[in-house]
């Protein structure tokens, strides 16, 4: 099964898990996220936000964490600067533009107007 994108409530945790029991809300990565169950990691899991459904917080993690990884590390993107981001529309796109703004930068977008 694949994916790595997932989000759900935690049904079982190992001995060694401290920080979920059964019951909490989490998102995060995982191999096999398409399946009904799925086990992940501890350290790749997070509580999930009240204020996201499941399906926007499944989103996030690899969208978001592949966004930040753009700017950050392979850009090297700095406060102030102007950052060019093309198919803005897109899941990590969109996470860039807002990554961006949040560092005080200037995120000038490009998108296509329609797909042919």
């Amino acid at each position: 099964m694949r994916g790595t994108d997932v989000a759900g409530v935690v049904e079982a945790v190992g001995p060694k898990v401290m920080r979920f029991r059964p019951g909490d809300q989490v998102f995060g990565t995982c191999r096999g996220a398409f399946a009904e169950y799925a086990c992940a990691a501890e350290d790749r899991l997070a509580v999930k936000p009240a204020s996201l459904d499941f399906e926007q917080a499944a989103a996030v993690a690899v969208s978001g964490y592949t966004a930040l990884q753009a700017l950050r590390d392979a850009g090297r993107v700095r406060s102030g600067q102007a950052v060019l981001i093309v198919g803005a529309a897109g899941g990590i796109g969109t996470y860039a533009v807002g990554s961006a703004k949040a560092a005080r930068g200037s995120p000038a977008c490009a998108a296509p107007a329609r797909r042919t």
